[in-house]
């Protein structure tokens, strides 16, 4: 026995009222596709079948997928026989071709492999997988002739009592090869749709007394995606699904309704992730870690140990112990030693903060490098930006930088230096040394008495 897959991904999706194809549409922060990629990964070959917008789906696809391009999308039917009828497909030796929507993100393997079972040990020409649902609108439905699976309707050409039926057909089958080739060029497009339906094969077989076999799964398993409001219950379902997991491998989630997650994240048994975080990309969260509540990370590394509170992380990395928040903002290129604190209010950009260094509050600390145990105290900022270009501020290990304090780059405090606060720096501070930069205070005597007087004549 040997497997081929394609993956139907041609379609505009209208009904997603959106310029991105349906198929790119992201579920747990992946295209949707990857899920039907993952789902035909072990077949020994792999198309995908194209059409809208093609260019960006195939960019999409896994190494070893095939692209196949339907110029015109005129049904199912027509898109398997563009599939049999190119050259990338004359040399395919494989016994079987298991058809997959690019839209079902919740079909199982188990499924898959239990229908190709199914149809190989029964010998039957064409298979597919079925649910009986409590709504079936929009579906084709399963028509049985005395038990014996006869036909698919479709919801269009379906009489009034076709239209009761509640098993449907989940657009997903396991075709003999040899039958494939004979037949599919033989569907036509007698229907209200003007369209080549694939499920015409069934009916096919059936009036040829061929052997086929249906394979019913829950309905979850199967729901497809044709709108907005189905994305988001075909991803809340996984999401679910996938916190499970997590809970499962000892993560804690404080409140798993209030937590959003990419399939990606990764989670050490021992971290807790409490209310209201969304967790995103390829973020890695260590042990013992307290995430939240009220948290963004994305793209991130999280050390053991690390606290989070009220705070967005993004494309960082922080190593044990770092303490972050609340209302801290951690962007692209912080690297944050262990035991750093970057606290509230403090934003880093593109930056490394060495073993024990605190920017407590209120303070900016763009394209620099501290050393270890500097205190960057609040209100300071590195002055980075000239409008033009970014230059870096380097602050050696023990240096004090004051409150309200300007480090104008490129400028380098050295090791045990101080700058006084308030002091607008734009030279380099000597190890040791107080860095600072005041005009003299002016006092005049009676201003106030003199200043209200007026404003009363006024």
């Amino acid at each position: 026995m040997s497997i081929s897959g394609v993956i139907l991904a041609a379609g505009q999706g209208t009904r997603m009222k959106s310029p991105l194809p349906k198929v790119l549409q992201s579920v747990l922060g992946k295209p949707m596709i990857n899920f039907a990629q993952e789902a035909i990964a072990d077949f020994e070959k792999k198309y995908v079948i194209v059409g809208h917008q093609s260019d960006k789906v195939i960019q999409t696809l896994f190494e070893s997928y095939i692209p196949i391009i339907q110029e015109k999308q005129l049904g199912t039917g027509h898109a398997i026989s563009t599939l049999v009828e190119s050259k990338e497909y004359e040399d395919d030796k494989n016994d079987y071709l298991v058809v997959i929507p690019g839209d079902v993100p919740l079909i199982k393997k188990k499924d898959l492999d239990l229908l190709i079972n199914d149809v190989v040990s029964s010998k039957a020409v064409i298979g597919l997988i079925s649910a009986e649902v409590n709504d079936p609108f929009g579906y084709g439905r399963i028509v049985r002739n005395q038990d014996e699976f006869e036909k698919i309707i479709e919801e269009s050409d379906a009489n009034e009592q076709e239209k009761q039926i509640k098993e449907i057909n989940s657009g997903i089958y396991c075709i003999d090869k040899k039958f494939l080739k004979e037949y599919v060029g033989k569907i036509e497009s007698e229907n209200i749709q003007n369209e080549f339906y694939l499920t015409d094969l069934i009916n096919i077989a059936f009036q040829n007394k061929l052997e086929r076999v249906i394979v019913q799964v829950s309905e979850d398993s199967i729901q497809g995606v044709n709108s907005m409001s189905q994305l988001n219950d075909v991803e809340n379902t996984l999401r679910k699904e996938l916190i499970q997991t997590h809970m499962d491998n000892g993560v804690y989630f404080q409140d798993p309704n209030s937590t959003y997650l990419d399939k990606t994240v990764k989670i050490e048994a021992g971290a807790k992730i409490l209310a209201n975080c969304h967790l995103t990309g390829n973020t890695n969260i260590k042990k013992d870690c307290v995430i939240g509540p009220n948290s963004i990370i994305n793209d991130s590394e999280i050390g053991e140990g690390s606290t989070i509170q009220f705070s967005v992380v993004d494309e960082a990395e922080i190593k044990s112990n770092g303490k972050i928040g609340p209302y801290a903002h951690l962007r692209k290129g912080s690297i944050l030693d262990e035991d750093v604190k970057v606290g509230a209010f403090a934003e880093t950009k593109n930056s490394t903060i060495g073993k024990g260094s605190k920017v407590p509050h209120l303070a900016y600390v763009g394209d620099a490098e501290l050393e270890e145990d500097v205190n960057f105290s609040a209100g300071a900022i590195t002055v980075n930006y000239d409008g033009k270009e970014k230059h870096k501020t380097e602050i050696k290990k023990n240096a004090f930088v004051g409150s309200d304090a300007m480090l104008v780059a490129p400028v380098t405090i050295g090791e045990g230096a101080m700058v006084g606060a308030g002091s607008v720096i734009t030279k380099d501070v000597p190890p040791g040394a107080l860095g600072i930069e005041r005009n003299d205070q002016k006092n005049i005597d009676g201003y106030m008495e003199r200043k209200n007087k007026k404003g009363k004549n006024d």
